[in-house]
């Protein structure tokens, strides 16, 4: 195992890889590859596949000799070993979202509250610059259209129509509306397959906001855009093309509220594709950080409460409001 001093910060990698390219985010010596975190050290893992790194024989080990945890396999994640974790007072990444009950997750926010851990949660999506921007930006909606169209394709009866494909898109919306939601109405079909392949959902705000969401999986083409409204304005995001475009009362453009118009927005942002290794570097930065600085993290395990909180609803309504396929 590597030698470490005492004003270095200690990791262990639990799991083999899954999404997480970190073998690509960490030197030979276990330096992570970033000026910013040269306080901190991989020193082995558990059960892992990475080449060079030392192997713990156990997962008590790996906590004797560690500070934190990068958890990059689901097998691992499941309550009782996150429970354990925590309980040994260690800080946690987790690089995937893991199918733990509210109850469970609530536990463990307040295990680590009184350990005074943090737990990050894979929110891969809110480490994207074109996330980030709109979480910057000061934006006030009345309305939310969301559309989500996925190409149909023969994986996508693996899909789950609000785990695979909206949990972005309800991330987004719950983070920029700031009110508590006072009603989630949602119906689905299953055209195709025999779990919702379409589906609409409706989520009134206790601030009178509304948000229309709509989904799919058997689309002729992908399309993925959504719209705020507010006073005076419209943003649209279209996170295919990764664009934000803004429209005035006093554009042309506003008062046609087309797909076509949105090619006349005077105010154009573009960025970079979505890349997992720089996004992983963003999530681990974020991750030390909040270590570091014992504050909260922009993907915490209250963060994805609050998304699941939604989508639990959801699959409620849909149980009473689904059309399976006839024949």
């Amino acid at each position: 195992m590597l030698q470490t001093s005492h004003n270095i910060i200690k990791v262990g990698l639990v799991g083999k890889r899954n999404f997480l390219p970190l073998e690509k985010l960490v030197q030979p010596d276990g330096n992570f590859l970033n000026k910013n975190n040269s306080g901190w050290l991989l020193t082995g893992g558990f059960e892992s596949d990475m080449e060079g790194l030392h192997k713990f024989s156990s997962l008590n080990e790996l906590l004797l000799h560690n500070d934190a945890v990068i958890i990059n396999d689901l097998l691992h994640a499941n309550y009782l070993e996150l429970r354990h974790i925590v309980r040994h007072c260690k800080h946690i990444f987790i690089n995937q979202l893991f199918p733990l009950t509210p109850e469970e997750l609530r536990t463990l926010q307040d295990l680590a509250n009184e350990a005074e851990v943090i737990i990050q949660m894979g929110l891969h999506h809110r480490f994207s610059d074109f996330f980030m921007s709109v979480n910057e930006k000061k934006i006030t909606p009345r309305l939310i259209e969301s559309n989500h169209f996925c190409q149909y394709k023969r994986r996508s009866t693996q899909l789950s129509i609000i785990s695979d494909v909206l949990l972005e898109d309800i991330d987004i919306i719950i983070n920029k509306v700031d009110s508590a939601i006072k009603n989630i109405h949602a119906t689905g079909v299953g055209v195709i397959f025999n779990d919702p392949d379409i589906i609409n959902i409706r989520i009134e705000f206790k601030n009178a906001c509304i948000a229309n969401i709509s989904g799919s999986k058997i689309a002729i083409k992908d399309i993925h855009k959504t719209r705020f409204y507010q006073n005076n304005s419209y943003y649209t995001l279209d996170h295919i093309a990764n664009t934000i475009k803004v429209f005035n009362s006093n554009d042309e453009s506003f008062w046609e509220n087309t797909d076509e118009s949105d090619a006349l927005s005077g105010s154009v942002e573009t960025f970079e594709k979505f890349d997992i290794k720089n996004v992983a570097f963003a999530e681990l930065d974020a991750f030390f950080n909040a270590v570091k600085l014992k504050s909260k993290s922009p993907a915490s395990l209250n963060d994805h409460l609050a998304i699941k909180f939604v989508a639990e609803k959801i699959y409620d309504q849909l149980e009473r409001n689904f059309v399976a396929k006839c024949g």
